[in-house]
């Protein structure tokens, strides 16, 4: 196993800045994402408050997020599109710092919600500076934010414990910075390849892009696990605080679960070879699903922590799948599209209704009511992906001669 994970993590000089951009973002979410909900908390906001803000959040980076993918695959670079909104982030971070009462709060928090929208085009990125034939290294690079997450939540945890959860936003601000000028410096934009003769089937479909049925139907699933994530891992943190525990064991909580999804990352390729992706993706729900119902009746604030190391299995599993499943499903020429709408659909429409209805159920029923809804909800969305999702997509049976001709390579591997 450990010779497979130094494998996994050995570099590549095709994709070693692309790898470095993995590890960055993962450190500087770290800084941010696990103590977002405590740092509401501590400024007054309840949980339907907080709830309500972060959905707020989420719709708004939706909305953004779907427009800069469109421009990302039809006019804009999307390198330079993540180097702008880094910029824009570390600022509106370091104006969180600053803010005072609720109001101006939310504001703020939903303005640094908008500019870390960018950051989802890092995945067709990815996907667009590997060949269809390699897809599986996706996942290889992908566990590297993992690892930079795993270590700066445990390091972020014990600071801002010690120090303070005033600390966050300047923590923040600082990392996204380095995340943005390594983006700058190291991914450089690659020129977009003019379509020829072959592909004026495609340019149509760009004017006129028509989505698989089994794609929407994957994104209702990803839709009800995105809600049910939303409102576990965000009100875990205020339940680990009712318990007991503090931002050390919040942030250890994240690492936790960083720490199981580097090794299953690493080894997706090899369950593969078994497995489809839409069953990785209906194991993930089913992980999901034990450790939903446990949380309802734990009342330790260190066993609810320790249950993230079985949730960084679950994740690593429907994420990777999601992502795959999603560039299989969607047209090569709108992969961006596709990778930003299940992001969105995952990190931005879920979560609205997730955290909102999350919140209110926290507040009105307590947290046992609102951990079983969450259980049910991953049920569905596991059943669904197996019977909606074609057991293998037409990109996955290509043969040899289509992967290697001239079409298929540059619209593989042509930049987003």
């Amino acid at each position: 196993m450990a010779s497979g994970l130094r494998e996994a993590l050995k570099p590549n000089p095709a994709t070693g800045g692309l790898n470095w951009a993995f590890v960055l973002i993962g450190t500087a979410d770290a800084t941010l994402l696990p103590f977002i909900p405590l740092f509401l908390f501590q400024h007054g906001l309840g949980a339907p408050q907080i709830g309500a803000v972060l959905a707020a959040a989420a719709s708004a980076s939706l909305v953004a997020g779907l427009g800069l993918a469109y421009l990302a695959d039809h006019k804009v670079q999307a390198e330079r599109t993540v180097v702008v909104g880094s910029a824009a982030a570390a600022a509106a971070a370091l104006l969180l710092a600053f803010t005072t009462g609720a109001v101006f709060l939310a504001v703020v928090t939903v303005a640094l919600w908008v500019a870390r929208s960018p950051f989802m085009l890092l995945d067709p990125i990815a996907l667009g500076r590997l060949k269809d034939v390699a897809r599986t290294r996706y996942a290889r690079i992908r566990l590297r934010m993992s690892a930079g997450f795993a270590v700066s939540a445990v390091v972020s945890g014990a600071g801002f414990q010690s120090l303070g959860l005033r600390l966050i936003p300047f923590a923040y601000s600082a990392l996204v910075a380095v995340f943005g000028l390594w983006v700058w410096r190291a991914l450089k934009p690659v020129l977009r390849t003019q379509p020829d003769q072959h592909d004026s089937v495609a340019a149509a479909a760009v004017r006129l892009p028509k989505i698989p049925p089994a794609l929407i139907w994957f994104f209702v699933s990803a839709f009800l696990l995105g809600a049910s994530l939303a409102a576990t891992q965000n009100f875990l943190t205020l339940q680990i605080n009712v318990l007991g525990g503090g931002a050390l064991l919040i942030g250890a909580a994240a690492a936790f679960q960083a720490l199981t999804e580097i090794p299953t990352m690493g080894y997706t390729h090899v369950l593969t070879r078994y497995l489809s992706h839409k069953v990785l993706f209906a194991i993930g729900c089913g992980i999901y699903i034990v450790v939903f119902f446990a949380w309802a009746f734990v009342s330790d604030a260190l066993t609810a922590a320790l249950l993230k190391l079985v949730v960084g299995v679950a994740f690593a599993l429907t994420y990777v799948a999601a992502v795959v499943i999603t560039d299989d499903l969607s047209p090569v020429h709108l992969r961006a599209t596709g990778q930003a709408l299940v992001k969105s659909v995952l990190f931005g429409l879920a979560p609205i209704i997730g955290l909102f209805g999350g919140g209110l159920i926290y507040g009105a029923f307590g947290p046992r009511v609102m951990f079983l809804a969450a259980t049910a909800i991953a049920g569905a969305a596991g059943l669904i992906a197996v019977i909606a999702v074609p057991a293998q997509s037409p990109r996955g049976v290509l043969s040899g001669a289509e992967r290697a001709s001239p079409v298929i390579e540059q619209s593989a591997g042509s930049p987003l």
